[in-house]
């Protein structure tokens, strides 16, 4: 189900979860926190992740750190009363953070303290956790109309809206007769931003894979297409060519030590933007001929002050792991991957190596 045939159904279920209180189902007066003891805050009306993260862990700037862990939020704008965070206060010993529980999906953004308490040399060991078979969507690609036989355009659909999703008819016109089978699948495309370019010369755009169709009879040049999978509006317009995975399951396992070096290149969601978080699909500048294969993990590292997020890194602080990335597909000269932990938003030239500060 695409983003505009979900956003309808989550704010009629929000609306009518509206003042809902702590995960106990006590109530919480005006101006008190509104959390149960099990960690767990109960969004209000009204309520910011700005506001959360400032209320309960002191400081409105560590939003990314609270969104990253509480994954089932896509888009941090849009938190809705009733649904629940989760996270950590603390106590007098213990400063408050943004853990997740038991049993969750994605790791942590905050740092691992020793077991027995003590302190530590050196950074605390970050996002070194196995996910096994862990489910990622990587609904884009780097690629050419030409490598990705864009031969289709969509002409026209069975439903009356602009645009459609899941279950709809297409009809697609190709640019020649195709030789297709039935329940043969195909992707539907859409091309944004500029072409990508890195030290080996030009890759060719970012294409959103915009929903996957199966063939359901060919007439000619006049195919027709169900669609199965939807992962963003479909209209009238948009390109049709091979299908590439997109919902991918793979064991996620801490970064090895060969040395592995990349740039994010570019990323999936307003890539006029420059920032990543957790659950987004990335590009990476190296691919299989530098080692990078699928299921390689990779430390995102920087070394930044913490507010200067968008300065130039500062060659006098030390390098600090602030994610990881996991790759789902490697093409000779670039990679894609999904950003599986982060402590903050993650830049697009962001570094990522498998040996943080020079191991």
């Amino acid at each position: 189900m695409f983003l505009s045939t979900l956003l309808p159904v989550l704010l009629a279920r929000a609306l009518a979860q509206d003042g809902a209180a702590v995960a106990n189902g006590s109530s919480s007066p005006e101006g008190t926190t509104a959390l149960g003891s099990s960690d767990v805050y109960v969004i209000q009306p009204g309520d910011t992740l700005w506001g959360i993260s400032e209320r309960f862990l002191g400081e409105s700037e560590a939003w990314p750190q609270l969104w990253s862990v509480n994954t089932y939020i896509t888009n941090p704008h849009w938190i809705y009363p009733g649904n629940q965070i989760s996270f950590r206060l603390g106590d007098s010993l213990n400063p408050p953070s943004a853990v997740m529980g038991a049993g969750s999906g994605l790791a942590s953004g905050g740092d691992a303290a020793p077991a027995d308490g003590t302190s530590a040399c050196g950074f605390p060991a970050m996002y070194d956790r196995t996910y096994p078979g862990l489910h990622l969507y990587a609904p884009g690609v780097i690629g050419t109309p030409s490598s990705l036989n864009l031969t289709g355009t969509v002409y026209g659909a069975d439903k009356p809206g602009r645009n459609v999703g899941e279950g709809a008819y297409l009809y697609v016109e190709m640019s020649s007769t195709p030789s297709y089978d039935c329940g043969q699948p195909l992707a539907i495309y859409r091309r944004q931003g500029g072409k990508l370019k890195t030290g080996r010369g030009v890759l060719g755009h970012v294409f959103r894979v915009l929903a996957v169709g199966e063939v359901a009879r060919v007439d000619g040049k006049m195919v027709t297409l169900r669609l199965r999978e939807s992962y963003s509006e479909v209209t009238r317009g948009d390109l049709v060519g091979d299908a590439v995975p997109v919902d991918l399951a793979l064991d996620v396992t801490p970064p090895g030590a060969r040395g592995l070096e990349a740039n994010v290149l570019a990323r999936l969601n307003e890539p006029d933007q420059q920032l990543a978080a957790v659950g987004e699909t990335v590009f990476l500048d190296r691919g299989a001929e530098d080692g990078i294969d699928v299921g390689a993990s990779l430390f995102v590292v920087e070394r930044r002050d913490g507010l200067a997020q968008f300065e130039p890194e500062d060659a006098k602080l030390p390098e600090r792991v602030v994610g990881r990335v996991v790759v789902v597909r490697s093409e000779p000269d670039h990679a894609t991957g999904v950003v599986v932990d982060a402590a903050r938003d993650i830049q697009v030239g962001a570094r990522l190596t498998t040996r943080p500060n020079g191991e």
